[in-house]
Parts: C-alpha cells; sequence; structure tokens
C-alpha cells in the first residue's frame, strides 16, 4: 500500500502536464483582429487593443512584433513577445492594404576605415 500514494502526486502531475495546453489553442492575426478580439489576449487590455487598431488603421498593417513596439507606445520587445506566446501573430497584409511606409535608414556619419597597403 506505500507505493499508491508516492504515485498518486506523480500521476497527477503527469495527467497535469499531458491535459495542460502548450501552445495556444487558436492563433490571433495582428492585422486582422478587432479591438475585442484582442482584448482576449492574456496582458492586453482595452485601451492597448484600442491603440493597437487605431495604430493599424493610420498607418497600415504590421509587418512583424517589432513592427508593432516600435509604433505602438506601451508596447515593448518584451510585451510584444509575451503577447506572441498567448497567441497573437503577424500574418500577411491583405490584398489591396498599402504596406506601411517606413523611413530608410540614415546613411552613416563617417565612411568605414580604409586599410592602406
Amino acid at each position: 500500500m506505500r507505493f499508491f500514494p508516492v504515485c498518486l502526486p506523480g500521476r497527477l502531475l503527469a495527467a497535469a502536464l499531458l491535459l495542460s495546453p502548450a501552445a495556444p489553442a487558436a492563433a490571433l492575426d495582428l492585422n486582422s483582429a478587432t479591438a475585442a478580439q484582442l482584448r482576449e489576449l492574456k496582458g492586453l487590455g482595452p485601451r492597448s487593443a484600442e491603440l493597437i487598431v487605431h495604430e493599424r488603421e493610420r498607418g497600415g498593417p504590421y509587418r512583424s512584433l517589432e513592427d508593432l513596439s516600435d509604433r505602438v507606445r506601451g508596447i515593448g520587445a518584451r510585451k510584444a513577445a509575451r503577447l506572441a506566446e498567448a497567441g497573437l501573430t503577424v500574418g500577411k497584409p491583405a490584398a489591396g492594404e498599402p504596406a506601411a511606409a517606413r523611413p530608410a535608414p540614415a546613411p552613416a556619419k563617417r565612411p568605414a576605415a580604409v586599410r592602406r597597403p
């Protein structure tokens, strides 16, 4: 009878691990989600959801989670990573939607060092 009480916690732990989802049940596309759908994500409140949708309407679809964190105040790289873990994805923009304009990087102020023989 000693064997049963010792194995019961192990069996319960194994069952809990098997039944818990390792990945989100359904992915949510950042470029097509409504504010109500975004609010369902863990870690995203109503204000942030509204800001995300407003910025998407103003500046066009998001190209990546990094683009999201650059364009939306209050969403940094860590929060964007947590949202991705919660099921947020960035798909391709819908047909006919213009890609968001992004300025080209500024040229270097001084040329690279030149080696002389």
